[in-house]
């Protein structure tokens, strides 16, 4: 099912840490840059607001998973949402 694709994606290497950061074992995602996010770069993100980052816990019950999959799988190996989420988050800190 979903959950099982979901885990397969986290299991890929280059998911494995955070998009912004580098830390080990994401438990977000931002579905609008399609990027995997440990608990501190998803609070910058959070805080961006949902207009600008929308993001879920890869974790919790109530996540679609299947919309987390798709978005991600869509984008995987795309350097601009990684750029992009960069120039976002520096903007944020400033």
């Amino acid at each position: 099912g979903a959950q099982e694709r979901l885990q397969a994606l986290l299991a890929e290497q280059a998911n494995k840490v955070c998009a912004d950061c580098g830390a080990r074992a994401p438990r977000y995602a931002s579905t609008t840059f399609a990027v995997f996010l440990c608990n501190r770069c998803f609070g910058v993100h959070r805080g961006l607001g949902t207009h600008i980052s929308k993001t879920r816990s890869v974790r919790s019950k109530t996540v679609r998973a299947m919309h987390i999959c798709v978005v991600c799988r869509v984008h995987a190996g795309l350097a601009w949402a990684s750029e992009q989420a960069g120039a976002l988050l520096q903007r944020a800190r400033v």
